[in-house]
Protein backbone atom coordinates (compact mmCIF):
# COMPACT_ATOMS: atom_id res chain seq x y z
CA UNK A 1 0.00 0.00 0.00
CA UNK A 2 1.29 3.42 -0.93
CA UNK A 3 2.00 5.78 1.94
CA UNK A 4 0.16 9.11 1.95
CA UNK A 5 2.34 12.18 2.46
CA UNK A 6 0.73 15.21 4.12
CA UNK A 7 2.36 18.58 4.61
CA UNK A 8 3.42 19.58 8.13
CA UNK A 9 0.60 22.10 8.52
CA UNK A 10 -2.07 19.46 7.79
CA UNK A 11 -0.42 16.99 10.15
CA UNK A 12 -0.16 19.56 12.98
CA UNK A 13 -3.80 20.56 12.54
CA UNK A 14 -4.99 16.95 12.54
CA UNK A 15 -2.97 15.91 15.59
CA UNK A 16 -4.04 19.04 17.47
CA UNK A 17 -7.70 18.17 16.94
CA UNK A 18 -7.26 14.50 17.88
CA UNK A 19 -6.65 15.19 21.57
CA UNK A 20 -10.20 13.93 22.02
CA UNK A 21 -11.83 11.18 19.93
CA UNK A 22 -13.23 12.44 16.62
CA UNK A 23 -15.25 10.46 14.05
CA UNK A 24 -13.68 9.77 10.65
CA UNK A 25 -16.51 11.57 8.81
CA UNK A 26 -15.81 14.79 10.74
CA UNK A 27 -12.06 14.44 10.14
CA UNK A 28 -12.61 13.97 6.39
CA UNK A 29 -15.14 16.77 5.93
CA UNK A 30 -13.98 19.53 8.28
CA UNK A 31 -10.31 18.94 9.16
CA UNK A 32 -8.64 17.43 6.08
CA UNK A 33 -11.35 18.42 3.58
CA UNK A 34 -10.69 15.21 1.64
CA UNK A 35 -12.65 12.07 0.76
CA UNK A 36 -13.37 9.47 3.41
CA UNK A 37 -11.18 6.92 1.56
CA UNK A 38 -8.20 9.28 1.50
CA UNK A 39 -8.75 10.12 5.18
CA UNK A 40 -8.87 6.42 6.09
CA UNK A 41 -5.49 5.89 4.37
CA UNK A 42 -3.99 8.86 6.23
CA UNK A 43 -5.30 7.58 9.57
CA UNK A 44 -4.06 4.03 8.85
CA UNK A 45 -0.58 5.41 8.11
CA UNK A 46 -0.57 7.34 11.40
CA UNK A 47 -1.72 4.22 13.27
CA UNK A 48 1.15 2.23 11.71
CA UNK A 49 3.58 4.92 12.88
CA UNK A 50 2.16 4.64 16.40
CA UNK A 51 1.02 8.27 16.53
CA UNK A 52 -2.75 7.74 16.84
CA UNK A 53 -5.13 4.90 17.63
CA UNK A 54 -8.77 4.06 17.17
CA UNK A 55 -10.75 4.89 20.29
CA UNK A 56 -11.34 1.97 22.61
CA UNK A 57 -14.86 3.22 23.29
CA UNK A 58 -16.32 3.74 19.80
CA UNK A 59 -15.71 2.46 16.27
CA UNK A 60 -14.35 4.91 13.65
CA UNK A 61 -13.30 7.47 16.29
CA UNK A 62 -9.60 8.33 16.38
CA UNK A 63 -7.43 9.92 19.06
CA UNK A 64 -3.75 10.71 19.68
CA UNK A 65 -2.10 7.71 21.34
CA UNK A 66 -1.22 8.09 25.02
CA UNK A 67 2.42 7.31 25.63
Amino acid sequence: MEKIIMDNNQTKTLLGKLRQPIHIDYIARYILRESKDYTKKVLDDLIEEGVIEESKYAKDYYVVKNV
